[in-house]
């Protein structure tokens, strides 16, 4: 297996910490976000020489903090323009030739537990989401509906809907994190799918249920795409064990929650 951290973003909205260094390398509690990722996933097993980091905004950065490591790196020299599954088709060719990719968001902190689950998950896509998220949004922003998004799935735990806007709380039965795998014809289809957005965009033509276009996809638009042309997404369910640093509040959210735990 092969890891994919998408790390190319600005994080405009937690400057002045990212003045100087991509959000990634933000700190909690004195240790980067994507110190503490990296440290789960050597903690789980995982090889250094197995993970990639897609960098962007001040990637010599960031490539300079790991250059004695055996971690590789891809430049999204776009990334001012452009958005997470252009960032991740930064490293097609990599996918192209592996049968089992983990990708995660460089926002975001996770524990063992959840690493484990999404690692012992055996549906060739399975995309991790959280059934406690209404307490963590809670204390993230006073109205959850302001921020969260759909989330639906069925009997099978095969997601119907992601990533969608709604002010209906019973579109919502989890929350979608940024971790997620895809392996053999899992991977397949998540590359066809891209595939078929660059060509639909270059077309005129609209992707799925977003008036996005494949430069500025995000990943939920992605994996709404795999639905709604058939391909089956396995929700792997989670109750809370992380966290996401978008801004200053969320930031101020996870240190206090942290330092509770120790």
């Amino acid at each position: 297996m092969k890891v994919i951290i998408l790390a190319a973003g600005q994080g405009t909205r937690l400057r002045p910490l990212t003045d100087d260094r991509p959000k990634c390398m933000v700190e909690v509690n004195g240790s980067s976000i994507i110190e503490r990722q990296l440290n789960v996933m050597y903690a789980c097993g995982i090889k250094q020489e197995d993970i990639t980091i897609i960098a962007g905004y001040r990637g010599e950065v960031l490539k300079k903090k790991f250059e004695n490591s055996s971690l590789h790196f891809i430049i999204n020299r776009e990334y001012e323009s452009t958005n997470m599954v252009y960032s991740l088709m930064c490293a097609r060719r990599l996918m192209e030739e592996q049968e089992d990719i983990l990708i995660s968001y460089g926002d975001i902190i996770y524990n063992e537990d959840v690493l484990q689950k999404i690692l012992m998950a055996e549906s060739d896509a399975s995309v991790i989401v959280d059934d406690g998220w209404y307490s963590y949004w809670s204390e993230r922003c006073e109205n959850p509906l302001d921020d969260a998004e759909t989330l639906l799935f069925d009997e099978n735990d095969l997601l119907l809907e992601i990533g969608q806007k709604t002010s209906d709380l019973n579109r919502i039965k989890a929350q979608y994190i940024g971790l997620m795998r895809f392996r053999e014809s899992g991977l397949e289809a998540m590359l066809d799918i891209a595939k078929a957005a660059e060509e639909r965009t270059e077309q005129g033509l609209p992707l799925w249920r977003t008036l996005r276009t494949y430069s500025k996809m995000y990943m939920t638009d992605l994996l709404q795409g795999m639905i709604e042309e058939g391909y089956g997404l396995k929700a792997v369910h989670i109750n809370r064990g992380w966290f996401e640093i978008d801004d200053c509040e969320d930031l101020k959210v996870v240190e206090a929650k942290l330092q509770e735990e120790m």
